[in-house]
C-alpha cells in the first residue's frame, strides 16, 4: 500500500511539474490570472434577449496568389449570401489588408465585397527596424494608394485616413522588439493617422499577448512601448480620453467542455485556422460564454473570432465556415433569449461607443454611430 502511494506521489508531481513547465513555456501564466478573474465575474443580462455581434476579422494576406483572390472574390460572397442575421444583415467579413504586400488589382477587384455588403477593408501590417519617421511615410504613401478603391478614406476635416488596425506577427507597439516593429510610440502614431481601434488580440502563446483577456479596453501613455499591456475597461458613461486607445479582444480561454488535444483541454482563442474545426458547437459556445461587454451594458455582447483568410482560404470559404453560420443563427438568433447581429470591425466599434454613451435597446440602430459606412465618406 504505502509503495503505491508513494507511485501516486511521484506520478502527481511530476504531472503538476510538467503542467507548470507546459503553462509558462506556453505563456499561459501571463494571462492565467485574469482569465481565473473572470470566472467569478457576474455577468447578468436584463430580462431582454442579449444581443450577440458577431465580427470575423482578417489577417489578410493575398499576395498576389491568383487562388487566394478567386476564393475570395467569388466563392466567398456565395456563402455570405446564404446567411442573415436578427436584421436582415449577411456575414461580413472584415479584411485588414496587409499593405507590405499589397497588389493593386486586389484591391480593385474586390471592391464589390463593399458595395454587396459582406465586408469592408482595414489595415494589417508587417514591419520592422522601422523609426518614427519611416513608419508615418510608409504608412502615408500607402493610404494614398487604398484611397483610389475607396478605402480606408477619412470622414472628418484635417484627417489623413480612417481605419482599424492588426500588427503583422502580433507586435503592436514594438511589443516584441525590433525585428517584429520597432516604433515604441506606434499607438500614438496610429491615432495621429486616424486609427480607432485595434483588433490584433488574442495572441495565443505568445509574448506579445497582455494579461488582460476577454474584454475591450483602453491604452494610455501611448508614446511607451507596448502601452497597451495596461489599460482601463470600456464602461457605460466613462468618456473615451483623448490620449486613449482602443483595444478590442476577442476569446481567450479554456475550454473545459473540449478535449481535442487528449491530455489538457483545449486552449480557445477564436481561430478559425487551416485546420477546420470552427463549426464544432463546443468551440462556437465557448466564444459566446466570454460576454465580452462594456462594463454596464450586458445585453450587448460581442463575439471577435480571426483567420488568416487569404492562406488558409481553404479552411475558412468552406463548408465548414457555413456551417459556423448556420449553427450560430440556429441557437443564438430565436429573438427570444438572443438576436444575432453580424457586424464589421467599424460597425462594432460604433456599437461599443453607444454602449459607452449610455444607449440601448437593439444594437442595430448604432452600426454608424460615428463613422460612417465607407461608401458615405
Amino acid at each position: 500500500m504505502f509503495y503505491l502511494f508513494l507511485i501516486l506521489l511521484i506520478g502527481g508531481v511530476g504531472f503538476c511539474a510538467i503542467l507548470t513547465l507546459y503553462v509558462k513555456k506556453k505563456r499561459i501564466d501571463v494571462w492565467l490570472a485574469s482569465y481565473w478573474s473572470g470566472l467569478f465575474k457576474e455577468v447578468e443580462a436584463n430580462h431582454q434577449p442579449v444581443d450577440i455581434m458577431l465580427l470575423f476579422v482578417d489577417h489578410f494576406e493575398l499576395n498576389g496568389h491568383a487562388d487566394r483572390l478567386e476564393a475570395w472574390e467569388v466563392r466567398y460572397p456565395e456563402i455570405a449570401k446564404k446567411h442573415t442575421d436578427s436584421d436582415g444583415h449577411h456575414p461580413k467579413h472584415t479584411m485588414f489588408y496587409a499593405m507590405d504586400l499589397m497588389h493593386e488589382h486586389e484591391l480593385e477587384r474586390l471592391q464589390h465585397l463593399v458595395t454587396e455588403g459582406v465586408g469592408e477593408f482595414e489595415l494589417h501590417w508587417h514591419h520592422s527596424h522601422d523609426t518614427p519617421e519611416s513608419f508615418v511615410t510608409k504608412l502615408n504613401a500607402a493610404m494614398d494608394i487604398f484611397h483610389k478603391y475607396g478605402y480606408m478614406k477619412p470622414y472628418k476635416t484635417g484627417q489623413k485616413a480612417c481605419f482599424s488596425f492588426i500588427h503583422g506577427d502580433w507586435s503592436l507597439a514594438n511589443s516584441r522588439g525590433e525585428n517584429y516593429c520597432g516604433v515604441d510610440n506606434e499607438i500614438e502614431l496610429l491615432m495621429a493617422a486616424g486609427c480607432y481601434g485595434d483588433y490584433t488580440f488574442p495572441a495565443l502563446f505568445n509574448e506579445a499577448q497582455p494579461p488582460m483577456i476577454n474584454n475591450i479596453y483602453y491604452s494610455s501613455n501611448n508614446d511607451q512601448k507596448a502601452a497597451h499591456f495596461k489599460g482601463r475597461e470600456s464602461a457605460v458613461n466613462v468618456v473615451q480620453a483623448e490620449d486613449e486607445f482602443m483595444i478590442f479582444q476577442g476569446p481567450l480561454t479554456i475550454n473545459w467542455k473540449d478535449w481535442r488535444h487528449k491530455w489538457h483541454p483545449t486552449i480557445e482563442d477564436g481561430d478559425i485556422s487551416r485546420f477546420p474545426t470552427h463549426d464544432d458547437p463546443k468551440r462556437i459556445d465557448s466564444w459566446v460564454r466570454q460576454k465580452i461587454h462594456v462594463k454596464g451594458q450586458p445585453n450587448w455582447q460581442f463575439v471577435k473570432i480571426f483567420c488568416h483568410g487569404a492562406q488558409d482560404h481553404k479552411s475558412v470559404v468552406s463548408d465548414t465556415t457555413d456551417r459556423m453560420f448556420d449553427y450560430l443563427e440556429s441557437k443564438y438568433n430565436d429573438g427570444k433569449r438572443y438576436r444575432l447581429h453580424y457586424v464589421s470591425a467599424r460597425e462594432a466599434y460604433n456599437i461599443v461607443k453607444a454602449a459607452e454613451e449610455g444607449n440601448s435597446g437593439n444594437p442595430n440602430e448604432f452600426r454608424d454611430y460615428k463613422i460612417p459606412h465607407p461608401l458615405n465618406r
